[in-house]
């Protein structure tokens, strides 16, 4: 094994080391921001609101780092694409799956959107219905 090899291995664990870090933090980030998904009223981690941009940029590094990483184990196995994609199938499949699945907490805010709007018309469903109701009253009452 030369010292390109070994340098590249080493560089390519690191990467591993690094992704596993930035996951723990992502986690992190997840049960201070996000809580509400587990079905939490509180945060169960306390971080300041000002933080959150910075942990929404997380999964965007960790993306790059695998990406490097993956760059890296294709040099490892001598730049064979067949046997990249045998032994590495899974880090190809996690690096590929990020960028699908990131868009998904999105649609968080699209349905807070949309219940929201569901709510408003339902309230303005029902101030017609009692309007109506009222007119109704009123209109019985006078005769």
């Amino acid at each position: 094994m030369n010292s390109t090899s070994h340098l590249i291995r080493v560089c390519s664990r690191i990467a591993d080391i690094v992704v596993l870090g930035l996951l723990v933090i992502f986690f992190v980030g997840f049960l201070a921001f996000d809580y509400e998904l587990l079905g939490f009223h509180d945060a169960i981690v306390k971080i300041p609101h000002e933080g959150k941009p910075y942990f929404e940029s997380i999964p965007w590094i960790i993306f790059g780092v695998l990406l490097f990483d993956l760059y890296l184990k294709y040099i490892i196995v001598g730049r064979n694409l067949k046997l990249f994609f045998k032994h590495y199938w899974i880090d190809v499949t996690m690096v590929a799956l990020i960028p699908i699945f990131l868009p998904l907490k999105f649609i968080k805010v699209t349905v807070k959107m949309f219940k929201a709007i569901k709510a408003t018309k339902f309230g303005y469903k029902l101030g017609s219905k009692v309007n109506k109701f009222l007119m109704v009253i009123k209109g019985r009452g006078t005769k």
